[in-house]
Order: C-alpha cells, then sequence, then structure tokens
C-alpha cells in the first residue's frame, strides 16, 4: 500500500515538474519574442496633451548671431541671448478634443552685444538696471503676459486670447509714442507670442505611425519678428528610445513675408522690411513621451535678411537656435 502511495506521488511531481517546465518555457519564448520584435513594425500613437490641474514649468532660450553687411562692405555684429519662463497648465481636462491651457509668461533673462557695448538683465533681478536699448523693448511686452492657448484636435494652436492680455493690447493703444506702440503691438501679436509658448509648431499630427513615417506638412516662425515659411517641410519621425518619441521637420527652404514692418536690430526706432529674395532654411526637432508631454524642443535656423534702409540695402546673416526645456511638472492643490 505504501509504495502505491509513494508510486502516486512521484508521478504527480513529475507531472507537476514537466508543466513548470512548459510554462518556463513559453515564458522565455514569449520574452524573446519581444525582446526580438522590430521596433520598425509597431505603430506608435502620437499626442499632444498636459494632464490637468498640473502646471509645466519650461525654459525658453534663443540664442541669436547677426553679422551685418554694408554696401561699403563694412560689417557689425550683434549677439542676443533669451530665456523666456513659460508655465502651462490645464485646468480642466480636454473638451471636444480641444485643450485651453492657462499660458503665463513668468520672466525673462536677456543679454545683447553690438561689438561696442552689452546689457545684462534679468526680470527677477533687484539690482539689474533697466535696459536702455530699442531691442529690448520688443521683449519687455511679454513680461508677466498671462492668457489662454486653445490647442486643437490637430495639435495646433487654434487662437490665442484672454481677458489679462486684451487688457495689455487696450493699454498699448492708448501709447502716445507711435513707433513703441507698434513695437509692443507686434510683441502681443499671436506670431510673436507662439514663438515662445507653442512647443509643436504643426510638427507633429494625430494618428499612429511606424518609426521612420514621413510627412509633409507647413511650418512657419518668426526670425527678427518677420515670419519665414515653408509650404512642403519634411517630417520623419526617427526614433523611439523606449522612453520619448523624436519627430524632425526639415526645411530646405523658407521665404519671407516680405510686406511686414518690423523694427530693425541695432537701429534706434528705425523700422523697415526684408526684399523677396531673402530667404531661410532650418529644423524643429521634437521630443514627446508617449503620453504626450512635451520633453523637449530644439531648433536651428540660417537666414538671409536683405533689409531695405532708405536707398541702401544692407544684408543680415541671422544664426538662430531655440531650444524648450521642461524644467519641472507639479500638482495643484486645492
Amino acid at each position: 500500500m505504501k509504495m502505491k502511495i509513494l508510486f502516486i506521488v512521484l508521478v504527480l511531481l513529475a507531472v507537476n515538474n514537466t508543466s513548470l517546465a512548459q510554462s518556463k518555457l513559453q515564458a522565455t519564448e514569449i520574452e524573446n519574442t519581444e525582446e526580438n520584435l522590430d521596433v520598425k513594425e509597431l505603430n506608435f500613437r502620437f499626442m499632444y496633451r498636459f494632464a490637468p490641474r498640473t502646471f509645466f514649468i519650461y525654459k525658453c532660450t534663443i540664442d541669436t548671431e547677426i553679422l551685418r553687411a554694408f554696401p561699403d562692405s563694412s560689417t557689425k555684429n550683434f549677439k542676443r541671448k533669451e530665456e523666456v519662463y513659460i508655465t502651462l497648465r490645464d485646468p480642466s481636462g480636454e473638451k471636444d478634443g480641444f485643450v485651453e491651457l492657462n499660458t503665463g509668461i513668468d520672466s525673462i533673462y536677456y543679454e545683447f552685444s553690438d561689438g561696442e557695448k552689452s546689457v545684462k538683465w534679468w526680470s527677477q533681478s533687484d539690482h539689474d538696471p533697466y535696459p536702455i536699448n530699442p531691442d529690448f523693448d520688443k521683449r519687455s511686452a511679454l513680461i508677466g503676459q498671462f492668457f489662454i492657448s486653445t490647442i486643437s484636435p490637430y495639435f495646433e494652436v487654434a487662437k490665442i486670447e484672454g481677458d489679462f492680455l486684451q487688457r495689455a493690447k487696450d493699454n498699448i493703444d492708448d501709447m502716445s509714442d507711435t513707433t513703441l506702440r507698434f513695437i509692443f503691438q507686434q510683441a502681443l501679436s499671436d506670431e510673436n507670442l507662439k514663438l515662445y509658448t507653442d512647443l509643436n509648431k504643426n510638427v507633429i499630427k494625430n494618428g499612429r505611425f511606424k518609426r521612420d513615417s514621413t510627412w509633409k506638412m507647413k511650418f512657419s516662425i518668426p526670425i527678427e519678428g518677420i515670419n519665414y515659411t515653408c509650404d512642403t517641410a519634411n517630417v520623419t519621425f526617427y526614433l523611439y528610445d523606449t522612453k520619448n518619441y523624436h519627430i524632425k521637420a526639415e526645411m530646405p527652404f523658407m521665404k519671407p513675408d516680405y510686406n511686414t514692418v518690423v523694427p530693425i536690430v541695432g537701429l534706434d526706432r528705425v523700422l523697415s522690411t526684408v526684399d523677396s529674395a531673402s530667404k531661410s532654411s532650418g529644423y524643429w526637432d521634437v521630443t514627446l513621451s508617449p503620453r504626450g508631454r512635451f520633453e523637449e524642443a530644439t531648433g536651428e535656423f540660417n537666414t538671409i535678411a536683405n533689409i531695405k534702409l532708405d536707398e541702401a540695402l544692407v544684408t543680415d546673416t541671422i544664426k538662430t537656435k531655440i531650444n524648450f526645456k521642461l524644467l519641472e511638472t507639479y500638482r495643484w492643490k486645492d
């Protein structure tokens, strides 16, 4: 009897061990399959979202170098550095595919040099003297501005509005200095505000895409106040690094809006346009999480701007580098 019981126990143990071995083998096969799966064959969904009731703090850095060539072959150099700190918050969540972001420009750090003198200014400092520099006027209009940015289901900034912003615009309309009024109005225009607060700039689009997918899109960005546009930018989803998507738009040729009047860098209270032969090229590279959080966006642009000054035509060779970086997030507490 005891021998029979022992036999049954041994048989059950053998069956159990066999089942465990098969389970481990299946688990190993699944694991190996996942490890060997070609990421190119996966479809990834892009989103542009902000977790409700969460503050997203970004720093936008813009480095600009300008080499100006005059008709007599003389030249002049200008350098500018801007660090603009921005807060974005979705107070109520997505509605019918639209997101309304509370957008605040909190502070600005500014440097400028014309080869002879330079200025540095930080809006949070109690000791930096206010720059007496026409180039700074356009940046000073941004400080402390607050508005609502509406993001469409196509991830475009569909609208910029708000009572606080409208009051600021109304106050500008009452300024007696017509040149300064023009500069401030341009500073608070939708296009200029989007330069500092729209991270996507139309690069990603809604849908599912395989890695190395490509598509065309329209890209536009203001450079020294002039909008440069490429109607057929080449966009590539070139990398998924297991944490973030990396998507890059390349613009081999961008043409200017040569009808726009802008203040000219380095010249006091001079407004002018660029000619139709002016051009730019560059790229915009975004780093996006699967949950739709922008971690970073970087762009570089090389621009030739022919500026009309009285009867002369001067040429600015402009190098612009822009970087958005997510600094921190924190939840709103009731």
